[in-house]
């Protein structure tokens, strides 16, 4: 019964690590994407964006 409970845990273990990683790529790749778009519309806040200058 010890092996089977300590298997499950190592199972988890391993599923939210592959977890982790992928939200982790996933975080990266919008941050990605996002950035692109900034760059390709202009970038940074130059043009029509009526932001407060202070």
């Amino acid at each position: 019964m010890k092996n089977a409970c300590a298997l499950v845990i190592v199972l988890m273990g391993l599923a939210s690590c592959n977890t982790t990683i992928g939200l982790g790529r996933d975080v990266r790749d919008g941050f990605n994407w996002t950035k692109e778009k900034i760059q390709q519309s202009g970038g940074g806040g130059h043009g029509d964006a009526h932001a407060p200058v202070y």
